[in-house]
């Protein structure tokens, strides 16, 4: 939680390279034309918003000095990062890379992306817009509104809208172009674009054209030294950590063909150990064990007789893989966009346009090598008889001591010499839109009728791949392999030759592609003049069509793959209907302390194919006691029909992390040894249990849960109904009309919200699954294997947890609020006594209060606040009590300066919430500097450089399902970084 001292250091800051300015803030010239604001249909002059409104310039977009515009929205204190398309985080496995934006924290499929106030097509079955396909370098400002805006734009605008404004009337030619990289002169990234307008026919029409290249280098988590070890906490402090299936190979001796009947002797154990010099009794018959490079064994649970090199990868207490060398810290991307735009006025009440886009990027995932395993379905990996030539001696003497000896073995092993997991990717979107819009001769009255088509393709290679089959094969030959490759001897690091590694290899290719139809009229106008002012009306009609079709290899739909994910073909169409209105009502006005009070009201009615008839609503009131002071208020009925995703994807398997298991923690399988759970005040309750899932008797005293993360089965739901949200704002807007020089550009705003989702469309997380299982939140005090959350999963015959039901179900309830405050500052500092030509100061403080965001696992279940949290989710889920954007910006002449300052409050690791964990690594406060400048040389030319993260800041660590130790969308993952551009217009 932020101190009272820090709160005031951060409300006294002063302010920003992100000039956010309330479109609210100002009443605008009583000569400015009307426009339509984010958040309404209805044009107005005045540029009011009922809801809070913030919007970002594309010269701040341009001086964060990153080619994708999610950095620049992933620092504004509204939004939680999340699936950054520059980092490995993203949890949509189909669409590797993409970026997605996420307001309050709610889920990137909760939050609403428009470009010029449309839709546009998704990215991904999970109907979410990707970021990517945003030409960066037309985007004019970007207007985020907070809060249901179901009534205005339709399903999805649970928590806001993002709305990307591209430039019009673009005339002459400009070309833009900018470099960076760090310190370490890695992670470049480049970004070239030309754009070129034209008015002709006396100005009746416009015809503007673009294009842009952008290209972003990768870095590798073993580039930074903070992510080149992996770290895990099992009872005090951060311990190395990494995976537990190794490239050396592992046995556990309960994955054979016996199961946990049919161990080693512990007399063969010690034998074979004690030839080692180790006592009797130090390894025991069920321990895992692996091979050194001499084909001696070595423990890895504690480790003894590992004869390898002690490198950062390697941990006492567990013997894992680091895969550093092989994991994208930063994804590769190369980019190429495309747009044209063009109107004409076809007479002087109707005006003709359209827009043409096309965006193809290519952007690679990669992982560590592929890890065989024991798993569940459809069996074990890697299956290997007692006849197989390359066993090594003394595990050749183990497996004779087995009650049957003839007993085929399930090892595991990560296939480094294959390489690690690649996946490149191929995106190709297009976006077409044509309409007709005008003025009706009637009043002030517009319209406004157009039709849109997009398509996103996406084609997948994966490298990298290996298959059960191909290793079959070579395991039972008489010969191990040497005829057929060369020798597939999996018993050492490095041992499979070349060309067995070739010859187990895959290679697949997936298709995707997603379409969508928009058709849609709106009309808006003044109906009466009332004595406060227009009556005014907006209403209109949509039909909207999403197509979406994922076609994965033949070889991911089959049993034969290891590797990446198993996949399921996966189609399906929604279709809605849908009628919307809107009206403003302007109550009272030129009273006193009544200078104006309006009330808006608006609803929507939509027919869809999959859930039916649902609909939204709102009601809105601003009040402008004196014409310095704006209050407004307002609640909002917003919902979300289930996507394509949620609703049609077949049942699949996956892994999801479920923790390392310690003492202080509820991390990790509760039946292994090292946890909290086998070792508090219930543990012979907890062994009960344990026991009666299947975890053999034999082994249930030193079992260990072989890796950190678990088989899942997940599966879309056709029954799925509508989310709900309820959503309250209220907030005031001062800007004071007084002739002072210190106040002539002030303004300030303060915003209260608190949004509602019922019906949440989801899964209960693995480990809270796990955690309730074993009562660790009271949702079990019987430790009964009959509960709920124990009957979502199940356990393989060694012990090891498989097959956690994840399929998508109504859950229950998210409820989130908060503060939003603005403030803005400039004055001249000839006003301070300085000449004139000392330039003006403008600043700026944005800042976000988080005050609760409370998670329902299901009905009736508590609620659990994780405000203040980090790890709640696999993409980071940071939720900061405080966030804010801070900086000063000095302007003298040509040349602007300005220093930002972003501050992340210090959080709690989510292993703490709701049972407090004394050994979870929380963040500290986090605070980084920025500093950017331009110089105008003339009308023509504009200069600018920057430095982000002046002080090279490392990312914090955290310990809960962290990505390269840390979450690399919300923290800065690069280091100090360097920036230099030029802007030309001709």
């Amino acid at each position: 939680m932020m101190t009272m001292r820090s709160g005031l250091l951060c409300a006294s800051a002063l302010a920003g390279l992100l000039t956010l300015n309330p479109a609210q803030a100002r009443a605008q010239d009583a000569e400015v034309s009307e426009i339509v604001v984010t958040g309404s249909r209805i044009a107005r002059k005045d540029y009011v918003s009922e809801s809070p409104i913030v919007t970002v310039g594309q010269d701040q977009i341009a001086a964060v000095g990153m080619v994708t515009i999610e950095n620049t929205l992933n620092q504004l204190p509204q939004f939680t990062p999340s699936n950054g398309s520059g980092t490995n985080t993203t949890n949509f496995v189909t669409t590797p890379g993409q970026a997605y934006a996420n307001l309050r924290g709610l889920g990137p499929t909760r939050t609403l992306v428009l470009i010029d106030g449309r839709r546009v097509v998704a990215g991904n079955p999970n109907a979410v817009v990707d970021l990517n396909t945003v030409p960066t370098f037309l985007v004019d400002t970007v207007e985020t509104i907070t809060g249901g805006a179901s009534a205005v734009y339709g399903s999805d605008a649970i928590a806001g809208v993002v709305n990307f404004k591209l430039k019009r009337n673009f005339e002459g030619l400009q070309v833009d172009a900018q470099f960076g990289a760090t310190e370490q002169n890695d992670a470049g990234q480049l970004t070239a674009s030309v754009g070129w307008g034209h008015n002709f026919a006396d100005g009746r029409g416009n015809l503007a054209l673009a294009a842009t290249y952008d290209k972003r280098e990768g870095l590798l988590a073993s580039d930074r030294n903070w992510s080149a070890v992996g770290y895990s906490i099992l009872t005090t402090g951060l311990t190395p950590s990494g995976a537990a299936t190794i490239p050396d190979g592992r046995f556990d001796p309960a994955s054979n063909a016996g199961g946990a009947a049919n161990l080693p002797s512990q007399a063969a154990m010690n034998a074979v150990f004690g030839a080692y010099g180790f006592a009797p009794g130090t390894v025991a018959r069920g321990a895992s064990l692996s091979f050194n490079a001499d084909g001696s064994l070595f423990s890895t649970a504690p480790v003894n007789n590992y004869k390898g090199v002690r490198d950062p990868e390697f941990s006492p207490t567990s013997y894992t893989f680091n895969s550093a060398t092989y994991r994208y810290l930063n994804l590769p991307l190369e980019r190429w966009s495309l747009y044209a735009s063009g109107r004409y006025d076809l007479t002087d009440g109707l005006e003709a346009y359209g827009t043409a886009s096309y965006t193809t990027y290519d952007v690679s995932r990669q992982l560590g090598p592929a890890s065989a395993s024991d798993g569940a379905f459809p069996g074990p990996d890697i299956v290997v008889p007692v006849t197989n030539p390359f066993i090594p001696t003394d595990l050749r003497t183990l497996l004779a001591s087995r009650t049957d000896p003839t007993a085929a073995f399930y090892p595991r092993r990560a296939f480094n010499e294959v390489g690690g997991r690649l996946s490149n990717n191929t995106y190709e979107t297009m976006q077409l839109v044509a309409g007709l819009r005008g003025a009706l001769p009637v009043k002030d009255w517009k319209w406004d009728l157009y039709a849109s088509y997009g398509q996103m393709d996406h084609t997948e290679d994966q490298f990298g791949n290996v298959s059960r089959a191909a290793m079959r094969t070579l395991t039972f030959a008489p010969d191990g392999g040497v005829n057929l490759c060369g020798g597939f001897n999996i018993f050492g690091a490095g041992k499979v030759s070349p060309g067995c590694a070739t010859y187990i290899a895959r290679e697949v290719t997936n298709a995707t592609t997603i379409k969508q139809t928009v058709v849609e009229g709106y009309t808006t106008g003044s109906l009466i003049d009332l004595p406060a002012g227009a009556l005014k009306f907006s209403a209109g009609a949509q039909y909207r069509k999403d197509d979406f079709d994922y076609s994965p290899d033949l070889l991911l739909r089959g049993p034969d793959i290891v590797g990446f994910n198993p996949a399921v073909p996966v189609s399906g169409d929604i279709t809605s209907k849908e009628v919307y209105a809107e009206l403003l009502f302007p109550v009272l006005a030129d009273l006193p302390l009544i200078e104006s009070l309006d009330v808006t009201l608006g609803g929507r009615v939509a027919d869809y194919s999959t859930t039916g008839q649902v609909s939204a609503y709102n009601a809105d009131l601003t009040w402008k006691p004196v014409s310095s002071l704006l209050i407004r208020a307002g609640y909002q009925r917003a919902v979300r029909a289930p996507n394509i995703a949620e609703l049609f994807s077949p049942r699949s398997v996956g892994f999801v992390g479920i923790g390392s298991p310690g003492i202080g923690t509820t991390a990790g399988d509760p039946c292994d040894v090292r946890t909290s759970f086998r070792n508090g005040a219930s543990a012979a309750a907890v062994r009960s249990l344990c026991l009666s899932q299947g975890v053999p008797a034999a082994i249930i005293d030193t079992f260990n849960q072989a890796s950190t993360q678990v088989e899942i089965v997940g599966g879309g739901n056709p029954n799925l109904t509508e989310e709900t949200a309820d959503s309250v704002t209220a907030g005031a807007v001062w800007t004071p009309a007084v002739d002072a020089p210190f106040l002539r550009r002030f303004s300030v705003s303060l915003d209260y919200y608190k949004i509602e989702v019922a019906d949440v469309v989801g899964t209960i997380g693995v480990p809270t699954i796990l955690a309730s299982c074993f009562n660790a939140d009271g949702s079990n005090p019987a430790l009964s294997n009959a509960n709920f959350y124990c009957s979502q999963f199940t356990r393989l015959g060694s012990g090891q947890i498989t097959g956690v039901a994840q399929t998508q179900v109504n859950l229950a309830s998210v409820k989130t609020s908060g503060i939003d405050a603005q403030v803005d500052w400039g004055f001249d500092l000839a006003d301070l006594g300085l000449p004139e030509r000392a330039g003006t100061l403008a600043l700026n403080l944005v800042v976000t209060r988080l005050d609760s965001f409370e998670r329902q696992a299901r009905p009736n279940a508590a609620f659990v606040d994780f405000a203040g949290t980090v790890g709640a989710d696999l993409s980071g889920g940071a939720l900061p009590e405080w966030k804010s954007v801070l900086s000063t910006t000095w302007s003298v002449g040509p040349v602007r300066t300005t220093l930002r300052w972003r501050h992340i409050a210090a959080m709690t690791d989510a292993r703490s919430v709701p049972t407090f964990s004394p050994t979870a690594v929380n963040t500290p406060d986090y605070d980084v500097f920025d500093l950017s400048g331009s110089w105008k040389v003339d009308h023509r030319v504009t200069l600018r450089a920057g430095v982000n993260n002046l002080g090279d800041k490392d990312p914090p660590y955290f310990t809960s399902y962290p990505n390269s130790n840390t979450d690399p969308s919300s923290f800065d993952i690069l280091g100090r970084r360097f920036f230099v551009g030029i802007n030309a217009k001709f």
